[in-house]
């Protein structure tokens, strides 16, 4: 019976630490001295089409970013639509199908980097 008791409590310990592994795994690696990660969060409160390959977004809280396209898939004057995967933040490239309009036809966007802007860069585009 003893015997039982111990390999219970070894089972249960490495099954303690493979939780604490994956839940700091989980975390994603942050190199020492990186900035926090960021992301967008929806609602947005602003988008704006600074030119076909660039897309300014701001979310309620303040946060700001340019998305640069990979291609000119954005227009002035049609809507941009924002298609989530899995959680209604953007924090990487690939968090948001985004589509602009070329008349009627809906035209994916690939984007191909984020830059996050300070406060002070947001007054310039708003």
């Amino acid at each position: 019976m003893r015997a039982c008791w111990k390999t219970l409590a070894v089972v249960v310990a490495v099954a303690g630490a493979g939780i604490a592994v994956t839940a700091c795994t989980a975390m994603g690696p942050q190199a020492e001295g990186s900035a926090p990660r960021r992301c967008l969060s929806a609602p947005l409160d602003t988008t704006r089409v600074i030119d076909e390959k660039t897309l300014f977004i701001q979310d309620r809280m303040g946060t700001a970013a340019i998305l640069h396209m990979s291609s000119q898939c954005l227009s002035n004057f049609d809507p941009t639509m924002f298609r989530f995967r899995g959680t209604n933040d953007i924090c990487s490239k690939n968090d948001a199908e985004i589509s602009g309009l070329q008349g009627h036809i809906p035209t994916p966007c690939f984007v191909e980097s984020i830059q996050w802007l300070s406060k002070d860069e947001v007054a310039k585009y708003r």
